[in-house]
């Protein structure tokens, strides 16, 4: 029992008047202003007695269970902590303010954990553990609150233990699912009582399938609810009878109970392959098979373990499918996943391909592949094909590129598979390694102008390939068989970089075949190693078989800037034209060797200004030397021109000579009256109607010395001359893209 004495309480002014009536003198007595004496404070009174309270005391903490029975050990249940406030005479106070407080994770009865006494004086507050599961040794104090008056209880020592919980009356409301389907699955957690305890936290599994929620706290006297959904947690659909299981941690025993689930029935197929299945054929270098996919679903859900039928409808004569060489229906069962994987084998024969995939239970749910093709094989002799962006570049300066876009098909015009490494080499400046082909076969690298520069200023490019001769398929069996012939043979090869047909000393030489038979004639395009340095040392690098190293080769031009011009036709001399009107033709070259045109792109134009101006005088005069005749006579005229002239109705022709003069003779002296004439100054014109006013980026730039004597019409160009004279200027320009312009001028004689 806590105990606290309560003193009287009085006034300064009772204590002095006190004083005075011991004999310290004063007056007779003390009121207040009302007249009135000041009684001295009292304690305060204990309600329930009237009396006062000149002690508090509390009791030491008691803990209860349900049954009033006094312990220090709680479980989940929970207890009941009781404090009684007396006063001197132990008698019970009410009104009394009790605030308990507790360590640990302990929820008490009020917010705030105070509680009034009642008529005896106590006061009772409930606390639960927090979670049913707790263990350990906790505390709990009270503090005694009346009037202006206060103390404090002792600490209390409690322990906690788990209650052993009971989970019964586990019930499905659905004991038989359909396919996929849910149910709501119930019970109780007690004590070993048979009590409904609440707070109780029940963990719930299955054999398969899942559940929402899967963990669930006992409410509302202990009830507990989730769903059961017959599905597992990776979507397969379950079978036959799950077993679900419910337990807790405060319980020994789990609760157990069966549902009955349907037979699963397929009701869709479905061909799950998102992408295109383009297949390369039987040695193509692609991988030798492939796959594709179908799904089974029942309920929307994927069905495992479903026999079903596969069949070829729709494919080349040479394919097989589920395994190697079997072309004949197959029956297979879905896996976990409802899936249905196929094995694809493509034979020699291209074409497209249709699996059909029915369900033997209902043959009537099934499903077709789609885009699904073998197309693809190896590149082929006659397959490879170069294309470039321009073949003239600027050689004057570092970084001019032009691309060479490379494109592959197969024998029967299929691109190539993707990742066909194309590789190539040049003679001069900086080319790519190599290039690996796309999903469509092709691929690009990039020529770059830089040093080395060949003198010639032509570079050659060589491409090569792994693929496969060209070859008469006289079995139509789309491949190389005993009877078929190639066509073209080749076997080493080498970089013609001096364009003469032969390899010569230094020349670059790709030779991995062996000495068996002699090669098909060489060319440019596509150059075969028939002889070493010397036509009469022959190599045999040829074989019987398909396979080689296919090639292809280009010109490039690296060519200057500055024009070199040489005049042809209409010329009396280097750059003097023989007359005004009419053609005259010139070439244009990239070089001073004349072996290259100039870069593609530069524009080459002819341009002229009229400088001249005529005005005729037209007279008729008396002939000098017979005074029976006159003469008609002009002057002033343009050179080499004919004026019409009329004189007394008659009309006289007067050609006009390189001095601008001409004139008439023996006109009878009777002739009379003033020569008229209609004259019109002509235009300086030039056009240009032979040769490419813009160098274009592809051009047949044959051999050197072809391409030097003119023979590409690439450098060969024509103007037309029309009204021009001495005097008037002619000039034929080049201007190259983002480099030199150049200008020349040509004297008219």
């Amino acid at each position: 029992m806590i105990s606290k004495q309560l003193g009287i309480k009085l006034s300064a002014l009772t204590l002095a008047l006190m004083l005075a009536g011991c004999g310290g003198g004063g007056s007779d007595g003390y009121y207040n202003n009302d007249g009135g004496s000041n009684p001295s404070t009292e304690n305060p009174k204990n309600p329930s007695t009237g009396e006062e309270v000149q002690s508090l005391n509390a009791s030491a903490v008691v803990l209860t269970d349900a049954n009033g029975m006094p312990i220090q050990v709680i479980n989940s249940e929970g207890a009941k902590a009781t404090v009684r406030v007396t006063d001197q005479a132990g008698r019970g106070i009410s009104g009394a303010i009790v605030t308990f407080t507790a360590t640990g994770e302990i929820e008490l009865g009020s917010a705030n954990g105070a509680v009034l006494t009642d008529a005896e004086g106590e006061a009772s507050i409930s606390l639960v553990p927090k979670n049913p599961s707790l263990t350990g040794v906790y505390k709990i104090s009270a503090n005694v609150e009346y009037q202006d008056e206060s103390t404090t209880v002792k600490d209390l020592t409690f322990s906690l233990q788990p209650l052993n919980i009971v989970l019964s009356d586990i019930i499905a409301t659905t004991s038989n699912l359909e396919v996929g389907g849910t149910t709501n699955i119930t019970l109780k957690t007690n004590n070993e009582r048979g009590i409904p305890q609440n707070n109780v936290l029940v963990n719930f599994s299955a054999s398969c399938g899942t559940f929402e929620p899967t963990a669930v706290t006992s409410i509302n006297s202990g009830n507990v609810t989730t769903t059961y959904k017959a599905i597992s947690a990776n979507g397969d659909l379950c079978q036959d009878e799950p077993v679900i299981q419910a337990a807790s941690q405060n319980s020994k025993t789990p609760a157990q109970i069966k549902v009955k689930i349907d037979e699963i029935k397929a009701d869709s197929l479905v061909y799950t392959t998102t992408s295109a299945v383009d297949l390369g054929i039987s040695g193509s270098g692609s991988a030798a098979s492939g796959q594709i996919e179908f799904t089974l679903f029942a309920n929307g859900r994927p069905a495992k373990n479903q026999d079903v039928e596969l069949e070829l409808t729709l494919t080349p004569p040479d394919f097989s499918f589920v395994s190697l060489g079997n072309a004949k229906p197959k029956i297979v069962q879905s896996d976990s996943n409802g899936k249905i994987v196929v094995n694809l084998y493509p034979g020699t024969k291209p074409g497209p391909v249709e699996v059909k995939a029915s369900l033997v239970s209902n043959p009537q749910i099934s499903a077709l592949s789609k885009n699904v093709k073998v197309s693809t094989g190896r590149v082929t002799q006659n397959g490879v094909s170069l294309s470039v962006s321009k073949q003239s570049l600027r050689t004057d300066i570092d970084g001019d590129t032009s691309t060479i876009v490379a494109r592959l098909t197969d024998r029967v015009g299929n691109a190539v598979p993707a990742g066909t490494v194309i590789s190539f080499i040049a003679e001069g400046g900086k080319v790519d390694s190599s290039c690996a082909t796309n999903a469509a076969g092709s691929c690009s690298v990039t020529l770059t102008t830089q040093n080395p520069r060949p003198i010639d200023n032509r570079v050659t490019v060589l491409a090569f390939v792994e693929g496969d001769k060209d070859y008469i398929d006289k079995d139509g069996s789309n491949s190389f068989t005993t009877g078929d012939v190639l066509t073209h043979n080749i076997g080493a090869f080498y970089r013609d970089d001096n364009e003469d047909g032969l390899h010569n000393v230094g020349e670059f030489v790709y030779n991995k075949a062996k000495d068996v038979l002699g090669c098909a004639a060489s060319s440019f395009l596509q150059p075969n190693l028939n002889q070493l340095d010397t036509p009469n040392n022959k190599l045999n690098t040829c074989d019987n078989g398909l396979s080689a190293v296919l090639r292809q080769q280009l010109i490039f031009a690296f060519a200057h800037d500055t024009p070199t011009f040489v005049w042809k036709n209409g010329f009396t001399s280097n750059q003097k034209i023989a007359q005004g009107t009419g053609n005259f033709s010139f070439q244009v070259y990239g070089n001073s060797l004349k072996t290259v045109p100039m870069p593609s792109g530069t524009l080459v134009n002819a341009a002229v200004k009229d400088n001249t101006t005529f005005e005729p005088v037209v007279k008729l005069i008396q002939d000098s030397t017979d005074s029976t005749k006159k003469i008609l006579e002009v002057s002033g005229a343009e050179p080499d021109s004919v004026l019409n002239v009329t004189l007394a109705s008659k009309e006289y022709v007067v050609n006009i000579e390189g001095n601008g003069k001409g004139r008439v003779t023996g006109l009878d002296a009777s002739v009379i009256g003033d020569p008229t004439f209609t004259y019109k100054n002509q235009t300086c014109e030039a056009e240009v109607f032979g040769g490419d006013v813009t160098v274009p980026n592809t051009m047949p730039l044959l051999t050197p010395t072809n391409f030097s004597q003119g023979n590409s019409p690439v450098v060969n160009y024509t103007i037309r001359l029309k009204g021009c004279v001495q005097g008037d200027d002619v000039k034929v320009s080049t201007a190259v893209p983002g480099g030199k312009v150049t200008t020349v001028w040509l004297e008219l004689r």
